[in-house]
């Protein structure tokens, strides 16, 4: 068996095993659930909470745009802007609700070629956002982990030295990568056809920046509407493992892995009832709707891409 198919069989053992894991935590909580509770407990967010939340979950949108107007320095591009903005904001928004596939490639190439980016140049797009994402989550989950580590139910297993051995891992990481990009930047390299340079010094810093601001922003989004009782650094990790499951179930807005991973984790110190309740808020304001505004968004710049194109072909 060669080494492609057993690389997909492993991830695909992977995902079923995590997929178990999320099933069982779920229904094990689950049974335990008061849904009168978790009714009660939506009811009494106060407006000025939810428009927070929102706005904040904005916040992390935008950071992520932040990222393709980098790589639109990066790789040479003229589309403007506020469109690059548009484009990005429509991407992230149904890569989180649909999945990567769809969201993060699908509609990128889509929308990106409707403006005139050829296909290597969508794809340094591409990689390049998923670099800047990463980067600044093992940043930011290495510096919490380090500072602040949760503290876990002893049935995992992972004592406080150990998280915090965790997090310098993490934070070396960050380290190699800037260190490699003060040494070899400007060099290029091609992966499966696609030329690939090294980005600069100060290209990753901003990189690291912006992927921050995003994690934070999201964080702060889903901190403000948990229990008083739950510190930001333990609605932080809990937020971010979520992220990290979402890339092994590869379930549309990862559903079940959200939750199944804030029972998991903070489930021991906060009422399953009040904790699903704010989920359920948070996915209402990161989730639904800024999918909700990307669709009408996407039907606009598809509507305007298709006009730049028929006054383009009107003979001057």
């Amino acid at each position: 068996m060669d080494k492609a198919k057993l690389q997909q069989r492993g991830k695909i053992a992977l995902s079923v095993f995590f997929l178990v894991a999320v099933a069982w935590i779920v229904i094990d909580r689950g049974a335990e659930l008061d849904w009168q509770e978790i009714g009660a407990s939506l009811r009494r967010y106060e407006l000025h909470t939810v428009v927070a939340a929102f706005a904040l979950g904005l916040v992390a949108y935008l950071a992520c745009a932040g990222y393709d107007l980098l790589a639109r320095r990066y790789v040479h591009h003229d589309i403007p802007a506020p469109t690059v903005v548009g484009i990005a904001f429509v991407s992230y928004a149904v890569n989180l609700n649909v999945g990567a596939l769809l969201g993060g490639l699908g509609f990128r190439y889509r929308l990106y070629s409707r403006y005139g980016v050829d296909t290597a140049r969508i794809t340094q797009i591409i990689g390049l956002s998923v670099l800047a994402n990463w980067a600044g989550f093992i940043l930011l989950a290495g510096l919490v982990l380090l500072i602040d580590p949760p503290k876990l139910r002893d049935s995992w297993h992972m004592g406080t030295a150990a998280l915090q051995g965790l997090g310098l891992l993490m934070l070396c990481v960050v380290a190699a990568y800037l260190m490699f990009c003060a040494a070899f930047h400007g060099r290029s390299r091609e992966i499966r056809g696609v030329p690939f340079e090294c980005p600069s010094l100060p290209y990753a810093g901003a990189q690291l920046a912006l992927s921050s601001a995003n994690w934070l922003a999201a964080s702060c989004a889903i901190y403000l509407l948990l229990p008083a009782s739950v510190s930001f650094s333990d609605a932080m990790i809990a937020f971010m493992a979520s992220g990290l499951g979402g890339l092994v179930v590869r379930l549309p807005a990862g559903i079940g892995v959200l939750e199944g991973t804030f029972l998991g984790i903070l489930g021991g110190s906060v009422g399953h009832g009040r904790l699903l309740a704010a989920l359920l808020a948070f996915r209402a304001v990161y989730y639904i709707a800024p999918l909700i505004a990307a669709l009408l968004l996407h039907f606009w710049l598809e509507l305007r891409a298709r006009r730049q194109v028929a006054a383009a072909a009107v003979p001057g």
